[in-house]
């Protein structure tokens, strides 16, 4: 018979496996009692499961909640660093309390993202970057890349030199040297990670508790209209002369690389993906911890609006929008030199905190997109720093005179870039392919001396 030559078509969109080594009926028969767990690979899991959550309880378990508890807040993070506190107080500053609903709805609309994230990973087993690429065509998936490690450099940027800021007003250090330092103590602070992740998630969620306690102390210290704060939240009311500053506020709220992040740390959970009732435990606990550490990332950020709001709106007399640097300036002003320490080392909190799961968001988008090309974590983060400490030195020695405008404009480009994101979730969520019956296993039943193989699904 002549042989016939086969066209090679690319497979459409969303109709490849996300499987793609799954388990043969051989393979089985001829190891029938090996776990076909063994069998089952996801891609390359670069979010390693070390949490074990337990058995499936019936009913709402505050231990439970404990054992989920660490991703979200590691994710809330990204809601807090140096690009929120600038938009903040410029939202403060330019506006008074009346945009304080934009950052509700804004954390609101952040957590219906944020929950869609998780799902994504806790069905799938794989993180948005791997799922991008294997399911869009290479020259789309490099267009979303592409993108997105676009924001994640603009981040980066904010982060970094945030973060020198507070080194400059603690210790008057000049901004080019913070920024060296800061590029440098990414290094010594990733080292947590080889005492777990729990001891990591410790760590960041005790960054966020000094936040929390210096923009509360500042915030009561402004002795805030409270009738005015409530009034914010409720009306929906922009100024004309702060739309730039809503647009920003909306950018800097919900980061585009966060969704990345989200998606792979809540692999850092052992969960079985071929027990339907295991995954909607998984997906309730993290949507609850992912709500907990929204409002409270909510409540730090609307601390830095009512401060601002109550020292620099009310009493304007000064013609430009204060940055981070002008801050520390206006506070020590108005609420005394103690403040402006407190605003620094809030600062160097938020500084620290979003640098290091910035560089852990670059890890999981460069692999995904691209396999473990680093047979080192060092190098990984030597690259991902290096790609966010290069513009940043160049900021802080020639443009530092303009980075309180340059950070505005980085806000605008996180809003900016947030699409790209948002339409592949939305299209991944949606998907049966993806979020069907995956992953898919193999049953073996005997009937009548036979061994029957059914395929079995977990349904999202």
């Amino acid at each position: 018979m002549p042989s016939q030559e086969v066209a090679d078509v690319e497979t459409p969109l969303f109709q490849r496996p996300i499987i793609e080594n799954a388990i043969s009926t051989e393979e089985l028969l001829d190891e029938p009692n090996k776990n076909v767990h063994e069998f089952i690979e996801f891609g390359d899991k670069i979010a390693e499961a070390q949490v074990d959550t337990g058995e499936v309880v019936s009913s709402f378990s505050w231990k439970k909640l404990w054992k989920y508890t660490g991703p979200g807040f590691l994710m809330s993070i990204a809601y807090l660093d140096p690009g929120n506190l600038e938009a903040d107080l410029q939202c403060g500053a330019a506006a008074g309390y009346s945009m304080l609903w934009i950052l509700l709805y804004a954390h609101i609309a952040g957590f219906l993202i944020q929950v869609l994230s998780v799902r994504l990973g806790v069905v799938t087993g794989q993180h948005l970057a791997q799922l991008i690429n294997n399911n869009y065509s290479r020259p789309i998936s490099l267009m979303f890349w592409l993108i997105i490690e676009l924001a994640i450099i603009g981040s980066d940027i904010q982060e970094i030199v945030g973060t020198a800021i507070a080194l400059k007003i603690i210790l008057r250090l000049p901004l080019w040297i913070g920024t060296l330092l800061t590029a440098m103590d990414t290094f010594t602070f990733m080292l947590l990670q080889n005492y777990g992740v729990r001891k990591l998630e410790a760590f960041f969620m005790a960054l966020i508790s000094v936040m929390a306690i210096c923009f509360w102390v500042e915030m009561f210290q402004s002795k805030p209209e409270v009738g005015e704060i409530f009034k914010g939240i409720i009306i929906p009311l922009v100024p004309s002369n702060a739309v730039v500053e809503a647009v920003a506020l909306i950018g800097a709220v919900i980061m585009p690389h966060n969704l990345y992040l989200h998606s792979a740390l809540v692999m850092t959970r052992k969960t079985d993906r071929n027990s339907k009732s295991k995954i909607k435990e998984a997906n309730f606990y993290f949507g609850v911890e992912s709500a907990l550490a929204l409002l409270c990332s909510f409540l730090i950020n609307m601390a830095i609006v009512v401060v601002f709001a109550s020292v620099f709106y009310s009493h304007n007399n000064i013609k430009s929008l204060p940055g981070l640097y002008d801050a520390a300036d206006v506070l020590s002003r108005t609420l005394g030199s103690g403040a402006r320490y407190l605003w620094a080392v809030g600062l160097l909190a938020a500084g620290q905190s979003s640098t290091m799961t910035g560089t852990f968001a670059g890890q999981y988008v460069v692999e995904g997109f691209f396999g473990k090309i680093f047979s080192n974590p060092w190098k990984r983060v030597a690259v991902t720093r290096g790609i966010a400490i290069i513009p940043s030195m160049l900021v802080a020695v020639f443009a530092v005179n303009h980075f309180d405008t340059m950070g505005e404009l980085l806000n605008v480009l996180q809003s900016l870039c947030l699409p790209a994101t948002l339409i592949p979730i939305l299209k991944l969520i949606s998907s049966k392919d993806v979020m069907g019956k995956k992953p898919t296993v193999m049953e073996t039943n005997n009937t009548n001396g036979y061994q029957v193989i059914n395929e079995v699904g977990v349904d999202s």
